[in-house]
């Protein structure tokens, strides 16, 4: 799949922003029907993915002040152990806010994202929001991009945001039996799991790996970047998580290459929740010693790769109807209006949304 040019997303951006809110916001009901009759077959998928981005299941009223909103604090209930990017959580405080107050001012992306839904609710609507790589838990139910895989992640509600960076899919030509023997990585390396990656594998005869961030931070790691064509030749590509997710884990598993990474600890709009280990990524521990003996394996067992590489581009597939995607950035959205108490919704959302 082609990605659009960054000029062209912000222009559509743009393009939404002019157009009077009270257009889309006198659709909202219609477009809703319209669309559930459109995926009438698939009451199930949408049943399953709204609850599964959106988990909130009472209601909640959203104050007027923020001092209102439950303050940040340590995190209490059960944590994984160390290596984990989980061992230690706090719970953030989101931004509270009308709806008509969602502007430039929250970063462009997230704006143009988000305002692609919200434009069809209310000016008045109240929500609570987190913007930018969260990786914490949430001290009140709020839209965000990102949370821990964690059970008690539920007040953060999933709303499809940094479209452009993260949701880019490719057609590779390259067989996976015709890629070089390499395990191949460029990114930025900032963040305490990558950097012991590096420390332990920098020098690995297997890897071809580099840091491509600034390059007074760990000059003997840097490395030029290379365009996504240029991943292409090796059968082994990495995906670490960065901030939050690993930006480049969609283009990845849609490639022909092995996705080779820990199993994930932070989840998006991707749900990688739901990615399994040796069925959709060759999995490494978390501390990675046992990424050589990971990559032998599938060297020898090109079979099994190229099974897990199929699967990989299946999981992917889901996410190409962006009419289908944007029904459910809608209802999640709807979801959550309504458990706030600033929406009535049909017999048949309250059934997609399990609350009868």
């Amino acid at each position: 799949m082609r990605k659009e040019s960054r000029f062209i997303y912000n222009l559509k951006g743009i393009a939404r922003a002019v157009v009077p809110r009270i257009f889309t916001q006198k659709k909202l009901e219609t477009t809703i029907q319209k669309l559930l009759s459109i995926y009438e077959k698939d009451m199930q998928t949408i049943s399953h993915r709204v609850c599964y981005y959106n988990k909130l299941s009472t209601p909640f009223h959203i104050p007027t002040q923020q001092s209102d909103i439950p303050q940040q604090s340590t995190y209490t209930g059960e944590l994984p152990p160390y290596p984990s990017r989980l061992a230690h959580l706090t719970l953030l405080v989101p931004n509270i806010d009308i709806l008509q107050h969602n502007t430039h001012k929250a970063g462009s992306v997230y704006y143009y994202d988000s305002y692609e839904w919200t434009r069809y609710f209310p000016d008045s609507f109240r929500w609570a929001y987190m913007f930018y790589d969260v990786n914490q838990l949430l001290s009140f139910p709020a839209i965000c991009k990102s949370r821990p895989i964690i059970h008690s992640n539920v007040n953060s509600v999933l709303l499809q945001l940094e479209k452009y960076r993260h949701f880019h899919f490719i057609h590779d030509p390259i067989k996976f039996e015709d890629k070089k023997d390499i395990l191949l990585f460029r990114g930025a390396v900032y963040q305490e799991h990558r950097i012991r990656f590096f420390e332990q594998h920098f020098t690995n005869p297997n890897c071809d790996i580099g840091h491509v961030g600034k390059k007074d931070s760990y000059p003997h790691w840097a490395k030029d970047k290379m365009p996504i064509s240029s991943h292409l030749p090796y059968k082994f590509l990495l995906s670490l998580e960065g901030y939050d997710v690993a930006s480049n884990l969609k283009w990845v598993l849609s490639s022909n290459s092995l996705c080779v990474m820990p199993e994930p600890e932070i989840e998006t709009w991707f749900m990688e929740q739901k990615l399994q280990a040796g069925v959709h990524f060759a999995s490494i521990k978390r501390d990675y010693s046992d990424l050589d003996s990971v990559l032998e394996y599938y060297k020898t067992h090109t079979k099994e790769a190229k099974e897990i590489i199929q699967n990989a581009h299946n999981f992917c597939k889901q996410f190409y109807d962006k009419q289908f995607e944007g029904l459910l950035n809608l209802l999640v959205l709807r979801k959550y209006f309504y458990l706030s108490q600033q929406i009535d919704i049909s017999p048949k959302e309250l059934a997609l949304f399990q609350l009868t």
